[in-house]
């Protein structure tokens, strides 16, 4: 897979992780667009490197919702609803 289609994939998994945690993706870097969009970008390379992107895709798929992110994600600490 292509650097650009796995950073791709990433960002699809991290939007959607969020979206089924409850979290606003806008809020993970404080105040400030510049902020956020640095922690964004932090957060897609941390998943860009995890190797569990299969079994995070068919968790996401298989639930509407989730109480917590799983064990494995690269990004758990992000994840929390606050």
């Amino acid at each position: 897979m292509g650097l650009f289609r796995k950073i791709d994939e990433s960002a699809g998994l991290v939007h959607d992780m969020a979206d089924r945690l409850d979290v606003d993706l806008m809020g993970i870097g404080g105040d400030g667009a510049e902020a956020t969009a640095l922690k964004y970008r932090q957060v897609v390379l941390s998943c860009t490197a995890c190797h569990h992107h299969d079994d995070c895709r068919h968790l996401l798929d298989a639930n509407a919702q989730l109480k917590d992110a799983p064990g494995y994600c690269r990004n758990r600490d992000v994840m929390m609803r606050r």
